[in-house]
């Protein structure tokens, strides 16, 4: 009994040592979250390079155009809508597997979209109230923790969850930013 724990137990470490060997030689992925589309209706792409030991580095564009954002923003139930957004970032592994590990991840983001605003104007010694609307665009900085696994040596499934801040518009930009997703990707 022994024998045969020792031989699967062995025969395992062999076929993960393969994966990582095939995982490493793979430098490039692109990912699309399928949360996003599904529940925001937002297009969220990503690209990664991965370099030698846990490092890598990539970038993700997210574009927005929900019906249901834009009549909140519409009927006055939020004063900003993100339409864009920006974000590179660098990742290191926190586990020593190559196809399925942990990690934590920094991120930079440049985002923009419409800003609402009510003020207050005057016309012939009137005063009234109008809403204005104008565009904002900002950049933040935030961090990110994950989980990542790989079916196939290529087919990746990554699960992320990160907050971040604006920094320069703050009063017209959203205070917080979030990288909130479920990915499907290929790793080539």
């Amino acid at each position: 009994m022994k024998k045969i724990f020792n031989l699967l137990l062995l025969f395992s470490l062999a076929s993960q040592a393969q994966d990582n060997t095939v995982l490493a030689n793979k430098k490039n992925e692109f990912r699309i979250d399928v949360l996003s589309a599904i529940v925001y209706a937002k297009a969220s792409l990503s690209y990664e390079r991965y370099f030698a030991k846990d490092f890598s580095t990539g970038f993700n564009v997210n574009f927005s155009n929900s019906n249901k954002l834009n009549d909140d923003f519409d009927n006055g139930y939020r004063n900003n809508i993100p339409k864009f957004e920006f974000n590179p970032y660098i990742r290191y592994a926190l586990s020593k597997s190559k196809s399925r590990y942990y990690f934590a991840e920094i991120f930079g983001s440049y985002n923009g979209g419409d800003y609402k605003e009510i003020i207050r104007l005057t016309d012939n010694n009137i005063d009234y109230y109008t809403t204005k609307k104008s565009k904002y665009t900002d950049i933040g900085l935030g961090g990110s923790l994950g989980y990542k696994m790989y079916f196939k040596d290529s087919i990746a499934l990554e699960f992320i969850v990160g907050f971040g801040s604006n920094l320069i518009n703050r009063d017209k930009s959203p205070d917080v930013i979030s990288r909130v997703g479920l990915n499907l990707g290929y790793r080539f």
